[in-house]
């Protein structure tokens, strides 16, 4: 290798060379990786890095690709490892270490963002991709819970993240100004948490759309590549019912696309029942996300003016679904 210029928990080449022969399809040499500035912190602290790698095949062409790191958690590294070896719509990845418990390097590469163009029309070609992949994840690991992944329903609110909202709710009400505006909905939240409660445990009872799911399918955490739509992110995940994983990007209208791919992947729900379930299960994007609009709300000045629309859509969803 001609050089390396990386921080101190820069890739190995050795699998940088063995994701490029993954991404490519035949062997590369690592002839030289320099850092991309303006890594960035994710949400959970994970630190990402961004490579320019420069390689050559074995007829000695020249090639440059854009690779990606991240020092993700042991249980992130085990769930995209599961994917990846049932051919799951993960990206080409590298995973080093599934043993130690604590930080360690994915390798993947970089990919696009999600376009948000035609993303509500249930034939364009990203509502398509993303129904066929996210179909694919839940219809492999279905029924098939790993040792080590949590079920949902061992504890609703701590494996979906819904005690923010309510530590926001009850600071914000400490301001007048809040109570004036928004104290009416704390009943009808009350209501609407129960229901949504009291489906989740039904649903999970039942037992037959528990799959391994992702749990935070944020736009940003659907990447495209070469043509197709791939799932990141995943350190959140649990192992519960598949409506969990569809309220972020389905609606009522593209959401039957996304139950059409999972028949075909050989588990057919009846349409009024994947609806009806669809409808109530929604409420989990609003009632997840309560908690940081609050948050917006609270810091006042222009984060509450610049969040006030994402208060409003995540209290709508919370009391109404999708």
């Amino acid at each position: 290798m001609d050089s390396v210029e990386s921080g101190a928990m820069g890739p190995n080449p050795s699998s940088v060379g063995i994701l490029l022969e993954r991404m490519h399809g035949e062997p590369r040499e690592v002839t030289r990786m320099r850092e991309r500035v303006g890594g960035q912190q994710g949400y959970s602290g994970s630190r990402i890095g961004y490579y320019e790698v420069e390689s050559r095949d074995a007829r000695g062409m020249a090639h440059s690709d854009l690779v990606v790191t991240k020092d993700a958690v042991l249980h992130e590294r085990r769930v995209l490892d599961l994917l990846s070896r049932k051919g799951c719509a993960v990206p080409p990845l590298v995973v080093e270490d599934l043993s130690f418990d604590g930080r360690s390097l994915v390798y993947m590469p970089f990919m696009a963002s999600r376009p948000e163009l035609d993303l509500g029309h249930p034939k364009s070609p990203m509502t398509l991709a993303v129904a066929e992949g996210l179909a694919g994840i839940h219809a492999a690991n279905r029924l098939d819970r790993p040792e080590w992944m949590a079920r949902t329903d061992d504890d609703f609110e701590r494996y979906l993240w819904l005690r923010a909202w309510r530590q926001r709710w009850e600071e914000n009400m400490a301001n007048a100004e809040f109570r004036a505006e928004f104290g009416s909905y704390e009943s009808r939240l009350e209501v609407a948490s129960a229901s949504f409660l009291g489906a989740l445990r039904d649903i999970s009872a039942e037992g037959q759309t528990l799959t391994v799911l992702n749990v935070d399918l944020l736009p940003d955490h659907i990447r495209t590549w070469r043509g197709g739509a791939y799932f990141i992110d995943w350190e959140q995940s649990s192992f519960g019912t598949l409506y969990l994983d569809l309220p972020n990007h389905f609606t009522v209208e593209t959401a039957l696309v996304y139950r059409d791919a999972l028949a075909r992947r050989g588990y057919e729900i009846p349409t009024v029942e994947f609806m009806e379930r669809f409808h109530e299960t929604s409420r989990y994007m609003g009632l997840r996300y309560l908690g940081a609009s609050l948050m917006l709300w609270g810091q006042g000045g222009k984060a509450r003016e610049d969040g006030r629309w994402f208060l409003h859509y995540t209290l709508h969803l919370a009391l109404h679904g999708r």
